[in-house]
């Protein structure tokens, strides 16, 4: 006769094992985004809004813009010689979090972002490609920073630091 013998099997340790690392998935999906990650996705994100703007204008065969202020940033087309804001996505207007601040540079002269003529872009995509060349610096509560030099041909070189 056998003895009886006490414990788990190995098919239930591992559905206990696949049960946890779920539910472990699952809360941390459920977290959003903070600090560096944040400031690194709202980077990637407008680098490739810039991208698709370029890619769009050159398909169109039509200006496009962009117009950033200290809350976000918003992209606009040309109808009949005044720019009209894109209401719809991707280029939609976009709003940062509050931890993010955001400054612009234009041939190296800091643009104010607070008070400024709205529905006026700064930056203006052309339908051959070329743009504006500018410098866009989002900073997440002072301990971090992300640098997007934005060159004529479109090239973003991205530079990330962070201040201990």
């Amino acid at each position: 006769m056998r003895a009886l013998q006490k414990g788990f099997t190995l098919i239930e340790i591992l559905i206990v094992i696949v049960i946890v690392a779920v539910l472990m998935s699952a809360v941390t999906l459920s977290f959003p985004p903070t600090g560096d990650k944040l400031l690194k996705e709202h980077g990637e994100r407008f680098s490739a809004l810039v991208g698709l703007a370029q890619d769009e204008a050159i398909l169109q065969s039509s200006e496009m813009a962009l117009e950033v202020d200290q809350k976000g940033y918003a992209f606009y087309r040309n109808e009949n010689n005044s720019w009209a804001a894109y209401s719809e996505p991707p280029f939609s207007k976009r709003q940062f979090p509050a931890e993010i601040k955001s400054k612009m540079y234009l041939d190296g002269i800091s643009i104010d972002l607070i008070d400024r003529d709205k529905d006026t872009p700064q930056v203006v995509i052309l339908s051959s490609g070329e743009m504006t060349p500018f410098t866009y610096k989002l900073s997440y509560d002072d301990k971090s920073e992300l640098t997007l030099k934005v060159g004529a041909t479109g090239k973003i070189e991205q530079t990330f630091v962070k201040n201990e």
